[in-house]
């Protein structure tokens, strides 16, 4: 009967282990966070598509409490103010470069709330150039709830003075058109003309990036990783034996 005892001689390398042991935890840390990240996310897209496709709710039930109506459509009823519309700029449609309108939209309660448009090409940001497409007079819009714009790492700030907005802030597009709009969020259009098509409104798809699963296993393949050197090295120079 073969004999299966075997003897181990294990002699930790000081420096090795020092550095080894915290950046194994580390690494662990950043999967587990990866994985929390990923569920988070995964419930922000479900209510998402959960809230989209329930039917339009009046302006006067969101007011009552916005955040809860997040991602939900909504049926408001004013007119716009097309003088004092902001240009948002480095956005494409179909892989085309133009600019999002953001306009002023009086509602019938003679409050002020910005609506997102859609999107122009560049030959369309002048806004004599598409007077076709300005709605004047009163008017219904269906849009999409919208929450201010936290500001991307890479994303410039807003250049008021310069004519460059980068990111929707309602309190910064108020101080720069000297209008009060009330409401921390703002709409996005969901209309579309089929006979203009400029701007071309919002489809109702948000792009929310969810590659944390991908992210968790890279920060835990790092730690397997990690130890595998870590023992290889060991036995390579003799500290680590099984006899």
């Amino acid at each position: 009967m073969q004999n299966l005892n075997f003897k181990i001689y294990f002699k930790p390398s000081l420096w090795l282990t020092i550095f080894t042991i915290p950046s194994f935890i580390i690494l662990l840390v950043l999967g587990t966070w990866q994985v929390q990240r990923l569920g988070w996310k995964s419930d922000l897209i479900s209510e998402y598509n959960n809230n989209f496709e329930k039917q339009p709710v009046t302006i006067d039930e969101v007011l009552k409490d916005s955040l809860n109506y997040k991602f939900r459509k909504v049926l408001v009823k004013g007119e716009f103010d097309n003088d004092k519309e902001i240009k948002l700029i480095g956005k494409t449609y179909e892989g085309n470069a133009g600019y999002h309108i953001i306009t002023p939209f009086f509602l019938e309660n003679n409050k002020i709330i910005y609506i997102n448009r859609g999107w122009v090409p560049k030959k369309y940001i002048k806004k004599e150039s598409r007077g076709f497409s300005l709605i004047s007079g009163e008017t219904e819009i269906i849009g999409l709830i919208r929450m201010p714009q936290k500001k991307g790492y890479f994303v410039p700030e807003n250049e008021p003075d310069n004519g460059f907005w980068f990111t929707i802030k309602p309190n910064e597009f108020n101080k720069h058109l000297d209008i009060s709009a009330e409401y921390s969020f703002y709409i996005d259009e969901l209309t579309l003309d089929e006979k203009l098509k400029i701007p071309m409104p919002a489809n109702g798809t948000i792009r929310v990036p969810n590659n944390h699963l991908q992210y968790a296993i890279t920060w835990y393949s790092l730690a397997i990783g990690l130890i595998f050197v870590y023992f290889a090295w060991h036995r390579q120079n003799g500290f680590l034996k099984i006899n």
